[in-house]
């Protein structure tokens, strides 16, 4: 009896008040996340300067393929890896990158199926979200 009051006791003091923790996916300690992107307003032009220099690309790219295909051409894939890198950064709040990733999505969804899925697969913000800003 005094070992089940002492246990009971014990987890009775488990779910203290103590200072916010880490935000963990598994047990594992994520970086902190800029939901809401950078506060310096330079570099969050420069970001969208890129992602729409991106978009541009993936346009012209994607033009270069003539009809739906599984995988794309060497020209759309090294314009969506561009896009991907830029579009990972965290300058800008993660609804702006997610409405960029639709804007790309629309533009090779036509021409290459892996690609669009490559796209959604990224997302920063979905149902399997890996940022917790929502």
């Amino acid at each position: 009896m005094a070992l089940c009051l002492a246990l009971c006791a014990v987890a009775a003091g488990c779910g203290g008040s103590g200072p916010a923790t880490t935000p963990t996916i598994g047990g594992v300690a994520q970086p902190n996340r800029h939901c809401e992107g950078s506060k310096v307003a330079a570099k969050r032009a420069r970001q969208r300067r890129r992602l729409n220099a991106d978009l541009v690309a993936l346009r012209r790219a994607a033009a270069t393929v003539k009809s739906h295909t599984q995988n794309g051409n060497a020209t759309l894939d090294a314009a969506l890896d561009r896009f991907s890198l830029d579009v990972g950064e965290e300058s800008i709040p993660v609804h702006e990158r997610s409405d960029y990733i639709n804007h790309a999505a629309a533009i090779v969804a036509p021409k290459c199926y892996l690609c669009f899925q490559t796209l959604e697969s990224n997302r920063p913000t979905a149902a399997g979200a890996k940022l917790p800003c929502d």
